[in-house]
This record gives C-alpha cells, sequence and structure tokens, in this order.
C-alpha cells in the first residue's frame, strides 16, 4: 500500500503536497470537507478536521507542515534551516488568514465591515506579502523547492477566491507566470467550476 493523500483540489495545503508528490506515486481523495458523508469521513480520519490527510500504512499525517516534514525525511527534498522554517511559518499564517476570511465570507460574514478579527486577518496577510516580497521578487528564491511551492500555491489560491488585490503587488503577479508552465502546477490546476 502506497501514500494515500486526502483533501480538496482547491485548498493551497493540499496542492503544495500535491505539487511535491511530483514524480512519486501516491493516491489522492478527494473530499468535500464541508458537508455530507466526507465531511463525516474527515473527522474520523483527522481529528483536527482539516486537510490535507496523508496515510502511509499505518501512520497517519494530520498537517501539511507535517506531512512535508514526514516526506522530507523519507525523501530528502530540501534542507530546512531556521531562516526556512521562519518562511514557511509566514507563508502558512497567510493561508490560514486568507482560508479563514473566505470561511468568514461563505458563513456570511461581510468582510469589509471593520471587525476586529476580520481586519486582523487582512493586515496579518498583508504585513505578510509585505515580508515575503523580497522572496517572491527573486531575491530569496532561486530554486524550485517547497517554499516556493507553498508561496506559488497560495498566490495562485489567493488570486483565485479574491483574497488579495494584486493591483500594487506585480512581482506576485511575475513569480506565477514564472512557474505557470511546470508540469506539477498545470496538473494540480485549481478548478475553475
Amino acid at each position: 500500500m502506497g501514500y494515500v493523500l486526502y483533501g480538496s483540489k482547491t485548498s493551497p495545503f493540499v496542492r503544495r503536497i500535491r505539487v511535491l508528490f511530483d514524480n512519486i506515486p501516491y493516491e489522492f481523495k478527494e473530499l468535500n470537507i464541508f458537508e455530507g458523508q466526507d465531511a463525516v469521513d474527515l473527522n474520523k480520519i483527522n481529528p483536527i478536521n482539516q486537510v490535507p490527510v496523508l496515510v502511509d500504512g499505518e501512520n497517519t499525517i494530520w498537517d501539511s507542515r507535517q506531512i512535508f516534514n514526514y516526506l522530507n525525511s523519507l525523501h530528502r527534498f530540501q534542507n530546512m534551516d531556521w531562516q526556512d522554517e521562519n518562511m514557511l511559518t509566514a507563508i502558512d499564517g497567510a493561508m490560514d488568514s486568507g482560508v479563514s476570511l473566505l470561511l468568514m465570507k461563505r458563513s456570511g460574514i461581510n468582510t469589509d465591515e471593520p471587525f476586529m478579527y476580520v481586519q486582523r486577518q487582512k493586515d496579518r496577510v498583508e504585513s505578510i506579502m509585505d515580508h515575503l516580497k523580497p522572496y517572491i521578487a527573486g531575491a530569496g528564491l532561486s530554486d524550485w523547492n517547497f517554499l516556493s511551492i507553498s508561496i506559488y500555491c497560495f498566490l495562485d489560491w489567493a488570486r483565485f477566491r479574491s483574497i488579495i488585490k494584486f493591483d500594487n503587488r506585480p512581482e506576485c503577479i511575475a513569480f506565477l507566470e514564472k512557474y505557470k508552465n511546470n508540469t506539477s502546477i498545470i496538473n494540480t490546476e485549481i478548478p475553475k467550476a
């Protein structure tokens, strides 16, 4: 039995693991995590009730960061120093806040109102984007690795979900253009319908 990855095709957390699996055989089980039997099934395999989830035989790993760590220990994708870990924490923070904003919108909360929690999530995304700007612009990311994969998956998702305004972020558009023809990106493209 090989790797089984549970998740949705739109989640940036799931997509970055799917991209990482580019040359590794695995089975992808798509879930609708918000309703029906899929939501029940997810809760059975993951007590934190989020995707992705990786099952490798007897091992079940619940979070994309931990899935990366697990796979990296087996396949040696990339050496991560503390600066890389900090950058990954920032990327994860932007994705967490972006997902929170999306879920608030879907729950009927007007994210254009000045609610403290909503504003905190927006400010967090903007602050992180400002911090990542030199990396996205090319000063710190020269390889296609888990950091650049994570940034790509977040930016593409944020554009798809209208979480970030890209008007004043040409470095983000250039970054997306640079990697959009990567085979693993094409194979994991967010469904538009």
